[in-house]
């Protein structure tokens, strides 16, 4: 059997025109279907039967037969609960439930995945969210003095706005242990956008032995 490409829920599906509109074509049936899925976007797929056109639908995307023909219009009320929800994310999926809380932190950035999705299953809600985390720690950083104000106010959500992955509280006192201050996280940042918060502690721990060898 083949593994669904397209495990995106549906919502409606309308059959269209026929595919040929000769009645000679073999195969003169075949129908196009319209297909609305949980995002709200409209796709073109085609088959014999209504369980046909699901059924080319779920093998997903070809940019011939099937494919997104009207994309979601922007919500400006789309939260991240409901987001998870229309991808039928699960709760013990927890991981990839607290990363999209964290990385689509805002409601353009949860329109801007719902427009850059095609097929949804699992390997491509990851790829896609943690894409867009590379993007966003490369281009759409917090400025030094959002950051500076967040850290003063909850250092360890500041934290974790800032390096777009989730950090608790026992990471936060590793982080200040080590010496880590809101101003090493800043420069950490502007030398190497992408590290990980466990690596900044870890430099900030050599740092902090380099300043006790100097003595």
């Amino acid at each position: 059997m083949t593994k669904k490409a397209n495990k995106q829920s549906i919502i409606d599906i309308i059959r269209m025109k026929p595919v040929w509109d000769s009645k000679e074509v073999a195969g003169k049936d075949l129908d196009y279907y319209h297909v609305t899925d949980a995002l709200n976007r409209k796709w073109q797929t085609i088959g014999l039967y209504v369980s046909d056109a699901i059924q080319v639908f779920e093998y997903g995307n070809d940019d011939t037969w099937t494919r997104i023909i009207e994309p979601a219009p922007y919500n400006p009320d789309l939260s991240t609960h409901g987001l998870i929800n229309m991808l039928n994310i699960s709760p013990e999926a927890w991981r990839i439930r607290n990363d999209m809380h964290i990385i689509l932190n805002t409601v353009e950035r949860r329109n801007e995945y719902v427009n850059r999705i095609v097929n949804v299953n699992r390997e491509s809600r990851f790829l896609l969210l943690h894409q867009m985390k590379d993007e966003y720690l490369q281009h759409d950083q917090l400025t030094d003095e959002h950051f500076m104000y967040l850290y003063a106010v909850n250092p360890v959500e500041a934290l974790s706005i800032y390096f777009l992955q989730p950090i608790d509280i026992i990471a936060y006192w590793e982080w200040e242990a080590a010496g880590g201050t809101c101003e090493q996280a800043i420069q950490n940042k502007r030398e190497e956008p992408l590290l990980p918060f466990i690596q900044a502690i870890e430099r900030a721990e050599d740092e902090a032995r380099g300043i006790v060898s100097g003595f």
